[in-house]
């Protein structure tokens, strides 16, 4: 009985094996958005910023902005829309209180 048991044991950890080794292969790797391959625009007055970003793959991203607060230094990200592949995604922080502080591509 033991040996049957064990049997059907290692029957079910070389099917959980062999699924885990499937999922790993069937999904495709998401390949990411190079900054190198973005071009940024800036529009001070308003605190507005813009990506204008090639990208080869439908793979999502957006761009992110750090705003940094005119009065106490906090900081606050405003984000851009998201883009599936090559496009153009926009952030703006509030002109009127505080200032960009840095630019950042994210990657879904």
């Amino acid at each position: 009985m033991f040996g049957f048991i064990r049997g059907r044991a290692g029957a079910a950890a070389l099917a959980i094996g062999a699924m885990s080794v499937l999922t790993a292969t069937a999904t495709p790797a998401q390949a990411a958005v190079n900054p190198a391959n973005c071009q940024f625009s800036y529009n001070l007055s308003v605190g507005r910023v813009a990506a204008d970003c090639w990208n080869s793959t439908q793979s999502g991203w957006y761009l992110q902005v750090t705003c940094e607060r005119f009065r106490n230094g906090s900081q606050y990200y405003a984000r851009g829309s998201i883009v599936y592949g090559s496009g153009v995604s926009a952030a703006q922080c509030d002109a009127h209180t505080s200032e960009i502080a840095g630019e950042t591509i994210v990657n879904l």
